[in-house]
């Protein structure tokens, strides 16, 4: 099996580059490279639809994302490039080469007022740039891609 492994070099991706499965060919990725990590840049859907048809993982982990909640309030255009255009170039292309998407989301896309966690399907409520690039995402990749089959 073939992974295609964004957002390597930060924490979560980290965390799953030390627990690679015997098996599973991962294919490393950051915004920058280097390290052993090839480049690939989220914010740039012609790259990311590129590196899955060069690639043809069977699974794309998007665990890359722009995560500077603050910021994206100044620079909401690069946000939803990158929490909202990856995730859909990656659908497309996985859509065409018949590999599947685990899209990692965050809780910023509800609104914090349940008092309880949320279930994936709730309807979305961002409260901010970063939340609402997120829950874009959300809604790209979900509208391009084959659901899993529940086994």
């Amino acid at each position: 099996m073939k992974v295609l492994l964004t957002g390597a070099a930060g924490q979560l991706g980290h965390a799953l580059r030390q627990q690679v499965p015997a098996g599973v060919k991962l294919i490393a990725t950051s915004r920058n490279g280097g390290d052993g990590l090839l480049p690939l840049d989220l914010a740039d859907a012609t790259a990311c639809q590129a590196a899955v048809l060069e690639h043809r993982p069977d699974w794309v982990i998007n665990g890359g994302a722009y995560t500077a909640v603050d910021r994206a309030e100044s620079e909401p255009e690069l946000a939803l490039a990158v929490n909202g255009g990856a995730p859909r170039a990656f659908a497309e292309a996985l859509r065409d080469t018949g590999g599947r998407l685990l899209q990692v989301s965050t809780d910023f896309v509800f609104n914090g007022r349940q008092g309880s966690p949320y279930r994936p399907e709730q309807a979305r409520d961002p409260l901010g740039a970063y939340g609402a690039s997120k829950a874009g995402g959300n809604r790209r990749w979900r509208s391009c891609s084959r659901p899993v089959d529940a086994a």
